[in-house]
């Protein structure tokens, strides 16, 4: 039944917020959709940038976070992270991703609407239990930049891919800016 899962799924929404697991930006957004009876949010991460250690591609199991950030990010910070590499040194920029069940399939479309006009493309229907909604773009970065803690790329490139980054970084939590002022309409 809706309402019994839903609850679940507030109960633990509210306590990841007690103890301060969710990113503070998205936190406006989460709440805003978790009023609308139709729809609780089940996952959330309002974009980052980080320097992940790889043992090797594909690897993702024994990968270490070496730095993260949901903020821009100093260039320098990013060159001393990933010179701690001990195998592979990946700088990935993550763009926001929210996952959304939703009542029924008419408030999924909804959901997937808003979502586009916000800016999220790459937003669909993930699960058809539930009717989970994910939303997503796809601007992302993501290259290896260093080897066993020695820089593969040269300063300059390395500077320009961590201002691209936090570009991209920014027009994410734009796009969540937008996607909240859609969903607040909901309730109007």
């Amino acid at each position: 039944m809706w309402e019994e899962y839903r609850e679940r799924k507030l109960e633990g929404f509210l306590k990841a917020k007690n103890r301060g697991e969710l990113d503070s930006d998205i936190v406006k957004l989460l709440d805003t959709i978790n009023l609308l009876e139709n729809y609780v949010t089940l996952s959330s991460c309002s974009g980052r940038i980080v320097v992940i250690d790889i043992p090797e591609v594909g690897d993702k199991r024994r990968a270490k976070f070496l730095g993260k950030w949901h903020d821009e990010v100093d260039f320098e910070v990013v060159l001393s992270t990933a010179s701690k590499s001990e195998n592979w040194g990946w700088l990935i920029q993550y763009p926001p991703i929210i996952h959304v069940a939703c009542r029924t399939l008419d408030d999924a479309e909804r959901l997937m609407i808003a979502a586009n006009d916000a800016g999220f493309r790459r937003s669909g229907i993930i699960s058809v239990k539930n009717h989970v909604v994910e939303v997503a773009s796809l601007e992302r970065i993501e290259l290896p930049v260093a080897h066993s803690g020695r820089i593969l790329v040269s300063e300059n490139y390395l500077r320009s891919v961590v201002e691209f980054a936090n570009i991209k970084l920014k027009k994410g939590k734009e796009r969540l800016e937008r996607l909240y002022n859609l969903i607040k309409a909901f309730s109007e």
